[in-house]
């Protein structure tokens, strides 16, 4: 069954209407509060956190999300357990409904390393996950339009599928995994306005010199991308791809007009753990919308970095300079911390934009693999390490195929 769309629009109009009249700290802080106010049966019929219903929220404990998994059905309000939820995403994953129980769905998260997480639904959850998603998403005159709109990820779900009944849209997935001349074929015929990917297939996308013709905005997701190739891709494509920040855990954050990624403090509290050696934070995350699946103070390993000027858009949701990876992958020798952002400006300015390559730092060193101009990429990093006062080995060698479903052009490896 698709969702309502007059749901969907009541999400949408009290997304523009906090758009425009969240203006301050205050006037977000003010917000939440009332939110989490009305959060509050969700609470007491949650399992793992009914003990503390009524509490402030700083009183709730900080937790990870293996520990999610771990007790899946005493972090849902309906009992359900996780066999039953994997085999609806499963079911999804292949085109079915997905339907875990009357009116809620499942799907999978895209996984960074095979262990993915899965979400629950309702349909009103769904719907107010478009109405927030296209209002932020979407240029003004969004639900008046006609659009075309393409996703390729990894996994589909009725989440996605709930486009079409959303607003005069059509809407074409794709499914990662595919060859790419599968996936420049489906967009040359389905000829998106909207078109939302990983960065490593956009990457691809630009380096075939596809013609996207209808295209009025291209967002990124899942994958970092640096500021290199997000220039290299605009200029190719004829439109600058925003970041989305998007997760199991929600909706996390979206792209002002100008291209700016906001997290969404609207419907969302974000705390920050700080990265020791660096100006990042992890964020610890609550969706004051979640009802079926509660997510409270979920402890996340995205990097964030905080952009501390205004925005030119005016708005007062924090800022930060896209997500640039985990905070498990900054590279540490002693006192020293190198972000990924860091290792990417350094090796894209010296191999260039459009090179594919990835680096992996350890406490015995750096390897480097790139599909061209090696020797430029070792040598970009031993200056970077050099300046910040260390000397591990770096070495490098062709590059192999990627791994996963993933990009992870930055890492760093324990031991």
């Amino acid at each position: 069954m698709g969702i309502d769309r007059l749901s969907v629009l009541r999400a949408y109009l009290d997304t523009r209407r906090a758009q425009a009249q969240l203006r301050t700290r205050t006037d977000i802080a003010r917000r939440q509060a009332k939110l989490w106010r009305e959060f509050a049966p969700v609470i007491a019929r949650t399992p793992a956190l009914a003990h503390l219903a009524g509490a402030l929220l700083d009183d709730f404990p900080i937790v990870q999300p293996h520990e999610l998994r771990a007790r899946f059905a005493d972090w849902n309000t309906l009992g359900l357990g996780s066999d039953a939820a994997n085999a609806a995403a499963t079911d999804a994953e292949h085109g079915g409904p997905g339907d875990v129980a009357p009116g809620i769905s499942a799907g999978f998260s895209t996984g960074t390393s095979g262990s993915r997480g899965v979400f629950l639904a309702s349909q009103t959850e769904r719907a107010q996950y478009l109405g927030q998603a296209l209002a932020k998403l979407l240029p003004w005159d969004g639900l008046l339009k006609r659009r075309r709109i393409a996703l390729c990820l990894r996994a589909d779900s009725a989440l996605y599928r709930d486009v079409r009944s959303a607003g005069p849209f059509q809407f074409h997935f794709m499914q990662l995994g595919v060859s790419q001349d599968t996936i420049q074929r489906e967009l040359k015929t389905f000829d998106p306005h909207v078109f939302v990917a990983p960065s490593h297939v956009l990457a691809a996308l630009s380096r075939s010199r596809v013609e996207l013709k209808s295209i009025e905005r291209v967002y990124y997701g899942a994958e970092p991308m640096g500021d290199a190739e997000r220039a290299w891709i605009a200029g190719v494509i004829g439109v600058r791809p925003d970041p989305i920040y998007q997760a199991t855990e929600g909706f996390l954050g979206a792209a002002c007009r100008h291209g700016t990624l906001h997290l969404n403090e609207d419907t969302l509290v974000i705390e920050r753990t700080p990265v020791n050696g660096t100006t990042r934070f992890a964020p610890i995350v609550t969706d004051l919308r979640r009802t079926t699946q509660a997510m409270v103070r979920l402890q996340l390993d995205d990097l964030l970095e905080p952009i501390d000027a205004p925005c030119p858009c005016g708005s007062a949701l924090l800022a930060v300079r896209g997500v640039e990876g985990r905070a498990g992958d900054v590279w540490r020798w002693g006192d020293v911390a190198i972000a990924p952002r860091e290792v990417e400006d350094a090796v894209s300015r010296a191999v260039g934009a459009d090179v594919d390559w990835r680096a992996v730092g350890s406490a015995g060193g750096v390897w480097i693999e790139a599909v061209a101009h090696e020797d430029m990429a070792v040598a970009a990093v031993e200056m970077l390490l050099a300046a910040r006062g260390v000397k591990p080995p770096v070495g490098s060698a062709a590059m192999g195929p990627m791994e996963g479903f993933k990009r992870r052009r930055v890492r760093w490896r324990d031991g």
